[in-house]
């Protein structure tokens, strides 16, 4: 029996862990239970069985393994190890019969009639085992079943044919890898199965999900996307692979492979015939697959004929050392292939290459062409051949690139660009010169979602021909200037995607370069014409976008074609919905048409977001769905995914389901600009979830990610939002409006329908008007001056920004500046009703706070205490912290009854079960005992700003005596002893 030291770490399994409980409760109440744990070498059989026993401690379990011993190994030697432990602990059956002795000599006694001694020695376990299981059940574990001598086989199966009725959970693991074709499990597996009361359980490896949990977890930290692909792919999902790589210190990824996982391995292959392991070590070097015509051709070229190839290979099939494929053979395991080819000699390893390369030039039979140029690029480098690895890679990016394999093209450019200056007639063999593999190299970063990369390489390009900065376009030779103008493009669309500055000086540069009518102006055309639209020159955009349309259709150009009608659809606001929509439609549909995939991914992510805009959530989500399935298909789903996973993740908050648009962010890593908007929205869930530490923190990172000083207004929008809600929520009123003030003036100065105008009326505009209406009860002159700062830019906010009278953000705007507090509380409450069919929890919420707070100025108690109740409830059940937190203020600061009492508005209890995803808010304390009148509230407020007994008398001009006792009675209230103690308890009430 193998011995390791279990890993602290437990991840996954909870399907097969409920399963195993399961059957240890039918065990009980249903008589003998059996499962074969099965899996290969590592995948976690004996840490699974481990954190089953450990979660149920007080059931009585005893544990054997089988040692490597092979068939003619010690017999029963699990069972004399459960015995003995089971003996040991004691219990009603712990005295042995004189057959037991003879598993258990130290027990001394007489044993059986040595004729009778099997059957005798069968029954006395059975019996034995039987006694220890009444009442209570008992649990036994035989490991490694795959080393067991025949005894012990023999012993099982009499237990499993004569346990009946006797409470006992047996478990048995089986590594199923080394059940060769010979091996008596072969046979015996299928006859166990069949018993009544045997079920089977296979561990498959983990999934790249679960690596990434365990790797974490060992980690103390999560594993870059790239470097946790990697690792998945070279550990297979095993566990104790994964574990391997990563206590070996060095980057999982790259580290070579341990030495305990690699003699695992070998093991299997230690035994087999020297000719096999000969001709393991060819196929090896062909990596974890290999056609049979392929090795035929080589194991030829070492001197060995197909039908000594036959015979060599049988015994690693039998071993399952390799497994039949349609067309040729597999490794059980892709580290087995590593460590096969790792152990050959370095010339063994070289001339094994080189035979692959001479068998590929010749041709293989029924293999692609694009397979072939594959192999043969990567066989040629491996021996060292640089011109032929040059030329075939260049192969092989051309045929990735005909079937959009972005990830692919994009390695096989990068070794041609490695190779480049080993081979001196490089440009000669790849018909273009090295800048404008450059572009391509760009190009295909830019759409495999390395944006960065992209810039270097066109910025290389540039380089290489003398171009340096901007405007610099004509130093170039007349000739060049295609070449330049590639290279300007590429760049200046990856500089758009980040985000940063330069991207509409390298279009514009790229546009003039080009002759009239050029081919090429159509496609620099539309970028810039979406470049100028993302920051924010809307109406540029427009009349650009409908150039580019006409003069596309006018070419052919379909491409740039799809991608001006894109623009044009993103363009598109509430008054020409459906032409939007259909301008949407159309590009993405064309853009799938001709294969332009970094086309059809925009047009999908622009639509996500424009149908967002329009409150089409649960439209939008499809979409971002229809993303991800798209980027999976290509390939896209690390570098392209995440900013669907990113949109659904916004849509998912405006319902209300903080929890799952928490798990959408936590997949998205690190990467310019979906790392930013990720951020952005992060920072709203720490509002909302009211983590305030949390938010300054993401809200660090942000501008780390995207400073302002190269970052758009739009960009910059949320930052300053959650800020100002911030500053709000924690009695920082003065910031507050300087921040209030700031947002408007950005709104008034904006005149195009853009994110400002619609992120400010959809999401701000009860805060703001909140802000100014609590600056203007101010007594401070600067609070006052803020109060009408803020009320002026208020009057001058443009019109509707999605141009409709009928919009809800319109009548909570119109709400919050209404004099009377009737007009506008029906105008809140027109907004609610609009807005609850769209399912935009958030923005309702906002405006029942909006309503309630109207009531109270109208005197509407009923009202107030109706919308309170509603906005309370609907933050228990998405878990909205924020908004039970502004709910209980209102009840503490109004006396307002609790919603969750009996006879209170609306529903006296919630129901019983959350949504899917939903966490409920923490119950919190209860508020003071009763309510604190408006005159202790101000008492408290001046309290909190550290002013004495006298200065808050002659600030509410009262005297110090009564102050004296306002503030006795507010501390009597609140539960606590002392000025500092009603401070901190009322700001966490949020009374002051």
């Amino acid at each position: 029996m193998q011995v390791h030291e279990p890993s602290p770490v437990f991840v996954g399994r909870d399907h097969h862990l409920s399963l195993l409980a399961r059957e240890a409760r039918r065990s009980v109440s249903e008589g003998a239970r059996t499962v074969l744990v099965c899996g290969g070498a590592g995948v976690g059989k004996s840490r699974l069985l481990t954190e089953h026993l450990r979660r149920v401690p007080d059931a009585p379990a005893a544990v054997g393994g089988c040692l490597e011993l092979g068939a003619e190994g010690l017999p029963f030697a699990p069972f004399t190890a459960l015995l003995r432990d089971l003996v040991r602990s004691g219990g009603p059956a712990a005295d042995p019969t004189g057959d037991l002795v003879r598993l258990l000599p130290e027990l001394g006694g007489a044993a059986g009639v040595a004729g009778e001694g099997r059957a005798r020695l069968f029954e006395a376990v059975l019996t034995f085992l039987e006694g220890r299981a009444a009442p209570a059940g008992l649990t036994l574990v035989i490991e490694d079943l795959h080393w067991a001598d025949a005894s012990t086989r023999d012993l099982l199966v009499f237990l499993l044919r004569n346990l009946g009725s006797a409470p006992v959970h047996l478990l048995v693991s089986v590594r199923t890898d080394d059940l060769h074709r010979t091996h008596p499990l072969r046979g015996l597996l299928p006859e166990l199965e069949r018993q009544p009361g045997v079920g089977r359980l296979d561990l498959e490896p983990f999934s790249r999900d679960e690596v990434g949990a365990q790797a974490a977890a060992l980690r103390g930290r999560p594993l870059d996307s790239a470097d946790l692909d990697l690792l998945y792919e070279r550990s297979g999902g095993n566990p104790l692979f994964v574990e391997s790589f990563l206590a070996a210190g060095q980057d999982p990824a790259g580290a070579p492979l341990p030495d305990g996982p690699r003699d695992l391995l070998l093991s299997s292959v230690d035994p087999l015939p020297e000719p096999t392991r000969r001709v393991l070590g060819l196929a090896a070097a062909a990596g974890t697959r290999v056609r049979h015509t392929l090795l035929a051709s080589v194991a030829h070229r070492a001197g060995t004929g197909e039908e000594e190839l036959d015979t060599a290979l049988r015994p690693a099939v039998d071993a399952q050392v390799l497994r039949l494929t349609a067309d040729g053979y597999a490794f059980r395991h892709a580290l087995l292939a590593e460590a096969l080819l790792a152990d050959l000699m370095p010339g063994e390893r070289v001339r094994a290459h080189r035979r692959y390369a001479e068998a590929l030039q010749e041709g293989v039979e029924r293999m692609p062409e694009s397979e072939r140029a594959l192999q043969l690029a990567h066989h040629a480098h491996c021996a060292h051949d640089q011109p032929l690895a040059l030329a075939a890679a260049w192969e092989a990016a051309e045929h990735a690139a005909a079937v959009d394999a972005y990830p692919e093209h994009l390695a096989l450019l990068e070794r041609v660009l490695e190779l480049w200056d080993q081979v001196p007639d490089a440009a000669e063999r790849v018909g273009l010169p090295r800048d404008q593999v450059l572009v391509r190299a760009s190009r295909v970063s830019l759409v495999a979602g390395s944006p960065r990369r992209a810039v270097g390489y066109a910025t290389e390009g540039l380089d290489e021909l003398g171009v340096t900065g901007f405007h610099d376009p004509l130093g170039a030779r007349r000739e060049s200037h295609e070449r330049v103008s590639r290279l300007r493009h590429a760049r200046g669309r990856a500089l758009k995607e980040m985000g940063r500055d330069g991207a509409m000086e390298d279009l514009a540069d790229a546009l003039m370069l080009l002759a009239h009518d050029h081919p090429e102006e159509t496609a620099v055309g539309s970028t810039l014409a979406a470049t100028l639209m993302m920051r924010g020159h809307h109406d540029q955009a427009a009349r650009m976008s409908r150039r580019v349309l006409g003069n596309a259709r006018e070419r052919g150009d379909r491409r740039s074609e799809a991608d001006a009608l894109i623009t044009l659809g993103s363009l598109s606001g509430p008054l020409d919905v459906e032409e939007g929509l259909e301008l949407f439609a159309e590009g993405i549909g064309l853009a799938r048409e001709v294969g332009d995939v970094p086309t059809e991914i925009r047009g999908l992510i622009n639509l996500s977001g424009h149908l967002k805009n329009l409150d089409r959530l649960e439209e939008s989500a499809r979409v971002s769905q229809e993303g991800m399935r798209r980027c999976r298909a290509f390939g896209l789903t690390r570098t392209q995914g995440g900013a669907f996973a990113c949109g659904l993740a916004v849509t998912r908050f405006y319902q209300g389901r903080l929890s799952e648009s928490e798990e959408l962010l936590a997949g998205i890593t690190e990467d310019g600009v979906t790392w930013a908007r990720a951020l952005t929205l992060r920072m709203h869930l720490e509002l909302y979830r009211w983590r305030p530490q949390a938010l300054r923190a993401t809200v660090d990172e942000f501008r780390r990610v995207l400073p302002e000083h190269v970052s758009s207004p739009v960009e910059y929008l949320p930052v300053y939002v959650v800020l100002q809600q911030l500053a709000v929520h924690e009695g920082r009123l003065l910031d507050a409006g300087r921040l209030t003030r700031d947002l408007l003036v950005r709104a008034v100065s904006d005149r195009s329908p853009s994110p400002i105008a619609h992120g400010l009326y959809r999401s701000t505009v009860v805060g703001h008007a909140s802000v100014a209406a609590r600056l203007a009860r101010e007594p401070g002159e600067e609070e006052r001056r803020l109060a009408e700062e803020i009320g002026a830019l208020q009057r001058r906010l443009p019109g509707d920004p999605e141009g409709t009278d009928t919009n809800p953000a319109r009548w909570a705007a119109e709400a919050c500046r209404a004099e009377d507090p009737e007009e506008s509380l029906a105008l809140f409450e027109a907004a609610v009703e609009a807005v609850a069919p769209t399912g935009h929890v958030v923005v309702a919420g906002e405006y029942r706070l909006g309503a309630a707070e109207a009531a109270l100025r109208a005197g509407r108690r009923d009202r107030t205490a109706e919308h309170t109740a509603a906005v309370h409830r609907l933050a228990v059940r998405h878990g909205i912290t924020l908004f039970e937190r502004r709910t209980r203020a209102l009840r503490v600061r109004h006396g307002l009854p609790d919603p969750d009492a009996p006879g209170a508005a609306g529903p006296a209890t919630e129901p019983a079960a959350l949504p899917v995803g939903a966490q409920r808010c923490p119950t919190p304390d209860a508020g003071p005992s009763s309510p604190l009148t408006p005159r202790e509230l101000e008492v408290l407020a001046e309290v909190a700003r550290g002013s004495s007994n006298g200065e808050v008398g002659r600030a509410l001009f009262i005297s110090a005596k009564t102050v004296s006792v306002h503030v006795t009675n507010l501390m009597a209230k609140l539960g606590v002893r002392n000025r500092t103690a009603a401070v901190a308890r009322g700001r966490e009430l949020g009374l002051c």
